[in-house]
């Protein structure tokens, strides 16, 4: 053998070595992978963004992008304990295509335009710390780096607050909001979006997305026969409130009440922001109240929809009065005929007016609007109320002629406590704006609405420097409104709210 024939089998024989080695690397690596994926159940998880509510997903191109969170696509993820992430089943790796897609079960890599997917064997990891809302490069950056809804500038990517569906996805600095998520279990997610996946009805092909499959109306509440009439109404009604650090326009709520004879034993739960107790005085008055439970948290903040569900875990009654902390009785109170629709009906919500505002009754419609500058079509949810929406429809209740079908009441509503708890109770991740999305859900889960404008309660907000306003109120109760809508529209997969004005 001469000199050149060995250089020749040196290189053959060191080349072979290596890719002995890296097949020794990946078989070791497929093994342990094999075995972690033995010792632990299959785990998929939706990632949600924090502030806008969109979730990430893959286009069919293969690009990490944000959309709506829609049951009904596949947008989740897993997990590797190396801290790589898979888009679909990390099975499809070996070859096992359970959802026939060809991006499943390759892993989040970076690209030029954003995050993409690729092969595991260059793909990024990350990490999240323990009780941590950010997803986090693994130490390849001399800083943290989050994984982010962004716009990309001539200066490169921008987190972006607001993200819009198709948005790419990159590796940024961490930013406060923008880059906070919400990690859901993937049959956590199902549970929670599951009547976005009802049925299309097929009498509208023009409205083909989620949210069309609610828009079926009910019809309206009929008579059912039972023995399980409410005779003492302190036995089958439990008011429930929310407040935020206002005790004294509890009291006053209160103090209305029991102005009634026929009301005043009705036991009163509110569940009001923490931290910490309120001062001796009105301590003292509030123990002053028999028929008060008054709960005070250990969050400063957190909020309506969340306190409302812990205060309705209080409730031993199979009704509940809701009402807010600034709303009071009035001799046109009229919860008997309220009592009378739910014990004799299958109604599972009677709601009434406020005496002092316009009418909210309301039904609901999800389609299509036309934008008119680009003539691009996007999903939207319209209510009907500018005039009353219920009472314009005028489907009235067997032997309740001055009560009609709704979907959508007031804050001022008697339920069947055990309805609104089967169908989720508020949605814990809207601290504002949650009223229409509990009815939406009712609506989906075909639970019965009925309004009666002749039962009213007045709402009497206290004055901006009263003793019964608490400072920073306003900021606590309105400031996340902006991003409080978005989640709602996010949430049921529309762009848009809309009122209207024709009658469904």
């Amino acid at each position: 053998m001469n000199r050149i024939q060995k250089h020749v089998f040196s290189g053959l024989l060191l080349l072979a070595i290596s890719a002995f080695t890296l097949f020794q690397f990946l078989l070791n690596y497929d093994i342990k992978l094999e075995i972690w994926m033995s010792q632990h159940p299959v785990a998929f998880y939706r990632i949600e963004m924090w502030f806008g509510g969109k979730c990430i997903g893959v286009s069919p191109q293969g690009r990490v992008e944000t959309m709506f969170c829609n049951p009904t696509d596949k947008q989740y993820f897993q997990f590797l304990p190396d801290g790589k992430l898979v888009f679909g089943d990390v099975r499809n790796i070996y070859g096992n295509s359970y959802h026939h897609n060809s991006n499943s079960g390759k892993c989040v890599k970076e690209g030029a335009l954003g995050l993409e997917l690729g092969d595991c064997s260059v793909a990024l990891r990350f990490h999240l710390p323990p009780n941590s809302s950010f997803l986090y490069s693994q130490p390849s950056y001399p800083v943290n780096k989050c994984l982010s809804p962004v716009n990309i500038t001539s200066e490169g990517f921008i987190p972006k607050l607001f993200p819009i569906n198709h948005d790419p996805v990159a590796l940024t600095s961490c930013d406060q909001d923008a880059s906070r998520i919400t990690l859901y279990k993937e049959a956590e997610f199902q549970e929670d979006r599951k009547y976005l996946k009802l049925p299309l009805p097929a009498s509208n092909p023009e409205c083909d997305f989620p949210g069309c499959g609610i828009n079926p109306p009910l019809p309206p509440a009929s008579l059912v026969r039972t023995t399980d009439r409410c005779i003492v109404l302190s036995n089958c009604i439990t008011v429930l409130t929310k407040t935020a650090r206002r005790p004294l326009l509890v009291l006053r709520m209160i103090d209305s009440i029991r102005k009634f004879e026929k009301y005043r034993d009705i036991p009163v739960v509110v569940y009001d922001d923490g931290i910490g107790p309120h001062s001796e005085e009105i301590m003292k008055k509030i123990a002053e109240y028999p028929n008060l439970r008054y709960v005070i948290g250990e969050e400063r903040d957190i909020g309506i929809s969340q306190g409302r569900n812990l205060g309705l875990q209080l409730v031993r009654t199979k009704y509940f009065l809701l009402l807010d902390d600034d709303n009071l009785f009035l001799p046109s109170t009229n919860l008997e005929i309220l009592v009378e629709i739910l014990d004799t009906t299958d109604a599972s919500l009677v709601g009434g007016r406020y005496s002092n505002q316009m009418d909210f009754s309301a039904l609901l419609k999800f389609d299509y609007m036309t934008v008119k500058m680009t003539n691009k079509t996007l999903p939207q949810l319209r209510t009907h109320n500018k005039k009353g929406g219920c009472r314009s429809a005028n489907d009235t209740i067997p032997t309740f002629p001055q009560c009609m079908r709704c979907e959508v009441t007031a804050n001022n509503f008697l339920a069947k406590t055990r309805d609104v708890i089967e169908v989720g109770g508020w949605s814990k991740e809207l601290k504002a704006q949650e009223h229409l999305d509990l009815f939406v859900r009712l609506k989906a889960a075909r639970k019965k609405v009925v309004y009666c404008p002749s039962h009213q309660v007045a709402n009497v907000k206290p004055f901006y420097n009263s003793a019964m306003q608490v400072k920073g109120y306003h900021s606590l109760r309105h400031g996340k409104s902006k991003q409080m809508r978005i989640l709602f529209s996010n949430r049921w997969n529309v762009v848009h709210r809309y009122d209207y004005e024709e009658v469904l």
